[in-house]
């Protein structure tokens, strides 16, 4: 195996050569969403090149940990970039009858979705959730990803 120090170079110059200005795609941590080193900021043309990007970044942090083993690691996971934002619609309708405190009853429905693929998800009268790690609620686009990467398979 090559030293450490040596395969870093290695990595950021595949990472770079296979980046493009405008590309479709990036790399990101399938966890968290975070963009890792050497990938940070990188578009990639095609899928095939951010998947070699990805395993250079993989490759990258194997050699980081032997370095430091406190260094952090990602799952690097090729994404179809979409700048389009989720978009969240609520709407609350009163229902028949009234609840026990006399107020009327009502539904709430609640669609989520983004201009490219249409409604993703769309419930009515559920229970509201929160997907958050140790540090905090996931970034919307961390939740956009795992929504999109479950609803393609």
């Amino acid at each position: 195996m090559t030293d450490p120090a040596e395969r870093l170079p290695n990595a950021r110059r595949t990472v770079a050569d296979l980046a493009s200005d405008d590309g479709g795609f990036i790399v990101a941590c399938s966890t968290t969403g975070h963009r890792p080193e050497p990938a940070t900021g990188a578009r990639f043309d095609s899928r095939a090149d951010a998947q070699k990007a990805a395993e250079a970044t993989q490759e990258y942090q194997a050699a980081m940990c032997e370095l430091d083993p406190e260094h952090p690691t990602y799952r690097p996971t090729v994404y179809e970039d979409d700048d389009t934002p989720l978009h969240v619609a609520t709407t609350r309708s009163r229902t028949k009858g009234m609840r026990s405190n006399g107020l009327p009853r009502t539904q709430e429905s609640v669609t989520l979705s983004n201009g490219r693929d249409g409604e993703w998800i769309q419930m009515e009268n559920a229970p509201l959730i929160h997907l958050s790690r140790d540090d905090g609620p996931f970034d919307d686009d961390v939740v956009a990803r795992q929504l999109d990467a479950k609803l393609s398979d």
